[in-house]
C-alpha cells in the first residue's frame, strides 16, 4: 500500500541535520526523495569524525536516493534544472543567498516549473541584521532561548541533543505539507522558509508567552516546579520520574505508594500551591524514601496507585521496554554486504496510507544513472560527466 505522499518527488539539497531530517520525514511518508550531493564527498555526515559508514548519516538519510551534481558547473546546473521540471519540492539548508548565487532559488526554478515548492532552512531567515552570520544548532538554541531553560547558569555547559536542527527540520516538513495542500487550490508553488531560531521559539511557545505576560524569566527548573515533576534515584542506582500535574489524587497516590500516607496532609505539601512553593523541600523528602528500595519495587507501587511515572531509561535501555517493543519503535534496515542499521521507526501511523518500510541510506551517487538516463543522457555522456567531475 502506498504512503500518503506517494507520487511526490522531493529534491533535497541538504547537509548535516536540518535539511536531511526534514526531507527524510517526507520520505518516511512515502515521498521519493532525491538527495543531490556534491561529487566531492557529498553530505559531510558521510565522513563525519571517523569517516566512512556512519550512524550520523544513517539517522537522517534513510529511504532516499542519491545523485551527485556539481551545481557550480553549467552542465551540473542543467541536469538539476531537468530534475526540477519533474519535481514537486526542492529543500535546502544552505546559508541565505547561496541558492540565488547558484541560480537555483525559487524565482529561478518557478520559471521552469510553476508548481515547484522551495523550502529553505536557515538560522534566522533570508533577511535581517544577522543574515550573513553562520548558524548551527547552538546558535538556534541560544538565540531562541532553549539554552536558558536547559542550562545551569552556575555551570554553563550546553546540554542535550540538536533541538534547533531537528525542530527546524520538522517545521520544514510541516511547511512543505501545507504548501502541497495550498497548491491543490492555487495550482502554484511557493517559497517556504523555516528558521532554527523561529522553530525553537515556536516550541517554547508556552514559556515565552508566560514571560511576555508577567515578565518572570523561566530557568531550567521553572516548568518542573509548575507541572510538579520530580526525578529520584532508587536503592539500585536506577532513576525514575514522576509527573503529579494538578489532580490531587496523584499526590495522594504517591504518598501511599511510598508507604507514607501521613504525608498527604503535611501542610508544606497538602495542596498544589504548597507543593510548588516547597518544591525543593518535597524533592529532598521523597528522595530519602526512594533510596530505600530498587526501582522495580517503586514502579510496581506507583502503578498500583495510579501515579504517572516512568523509569528514566538511557537510550540502550529504552528499546528493551515491553511497551516500546509493542510499539515497534526499533526497526532493522538490512543492507547488502554491510552491517544492519538498527534505528527508530517513523512515529506516526496512518490507517489507510501506512508509511513504507524505509530503504537503506543511499551510497553517494548511487542513483546517478537512473535519473540522468530519465533526462535523456546516455552512458557515454554520463561517463563524460563523471570524468569531468560534474557528477
Amino acid at each position: 500500500m502506498a504512503g500518503c505522499l506517494d507520487g511526490i518527488k522531493v529534491l533535497e539539497l541538504g547537509n548535516f541535520i536540518s535539511g536531511p531530517y526534514g526531507a527524510m520525514l517526507l520520505a518516511d511518508m512515502g515521498a521519493e526523495v532525491i538527495k543531490v550531493e556534491n561529487p566531492k564527498g557529498g553530505d559531510p555526515f558521510r565522513g563525519w569524525d571517523f569517516g566512512g559508514d556512519q550512524p550520523n548519516f544513517w539517522a537522517y538519510n534513510r529511504g532516499k536516493k542519491s545523485v551527485t551534481l556539481n551545481l557550480q558547473t553549467p552542465e551540473g546546473k542543467e541536469v538539476f534544472y531537468g530534475l526540477v521540471k519533474k519535481a514537486d519540492v526542492v529543500m535546502d539548508n544552505y546559508r541565505p543567498g547561496v541558492t540565488k548565487k547558484l541560480g537555483i532559488d525559487f524565482e529561478s526554478l518557478s520559471k521552469l516549473n510553476p508548481k515547484i515548492i522551495c523550502c529553505s532552512i536557515t538560522g534566522t531567515g533570508p533577511s535581517g541584521p544577522y543574515v550573513k552570520r553562520p548558524a548551527y544548532d547552538t546558535v538556534g538554541q541560544g538565540m531562541g532561548g532553549m539554552m536558558s531553560v536547559l542550562m545551569d547558569p552556575k555551570d554553563p555547559k550546553p546540554v542535550g541533543p540538536a533541538y534547533a536542527d531537528c525542530l527546524s527540520g520538522m517545521f520544514s516538513a510541516l511547511g512543505v505539507l501545507g504548501a502541497l495542500m495550498a497548491r491543490n487550490t492555487t495550482g502554484k508553488g511557493q517559497q517556504v522558509d523555516a528558521t532554527m531560531v523561529g522553530s525553537i521559539l515556536a516550541f517554547l511557545n508556552a514559556p515565552a508567552t508566560e514571560t511576555m505576560a508577567h515578565g518572570r524569566i523561566p530557568g531550567p527548573y521553572t516548568r518542573p516546579r509548575q507541572s510538579q515533576t520530580y526525578a529520584f534515584a532508587c536503592a539500585d542506582g536506577a532513576m525514575l520520574a514522576i509527573h503529579l500535574s494538578s489532580p490531587q489524587k496523584f499526590w495522594e497516590g504517591l504518598c501511599k505508594a511510598v508507604g507514607r500516607p501521613e504525608v498527604i496532609d503535611d501542610p508544606r505539601f497538602n495542596t498544589r500551591p504548597n507543593r510548588r512553593a516547597n518544591y525543593d523541600e518535597l524533592n529532598k523528602t521523597f528522595a530519602v524514601f526512594f533510596k530505600e528500595k530498587p526501582r522495580a519495587h517503586w514502579v510496581d507501587q506507583l502503578e498500583a496507585n495510579d501515579v504517572p511515572h516512568t523509569p528514566v531509561y538511557n537510550l540502550k535501555e529504552v528499546f528493551d521496554d515491553p511497551q516500546v517493543k509493542h510499539m515497534g519503535m526499533q526497526i532493522a534496515i538490512e543492507r547488502q554486504g554491510k552491517p544492519t542499521i538498527n534505528t527508530v521507526k517513523f512515529p506516526l501511523t496512518h490507517s489507510d496510507t501506512p508509511s513504507p518500510f524505509p530503504a537503506p541510506p543511499p551510497e553517494l551517487g548511487e542513483n546517478n544513472g537512473e535519473f540522468l538516463k530519465s533526462l535523456g543522457y546516455d552512458d557515454a555522456k554520463i561517463a563524460e560527466f563523471k570524468e569531468k567531475g560534474i557528477i
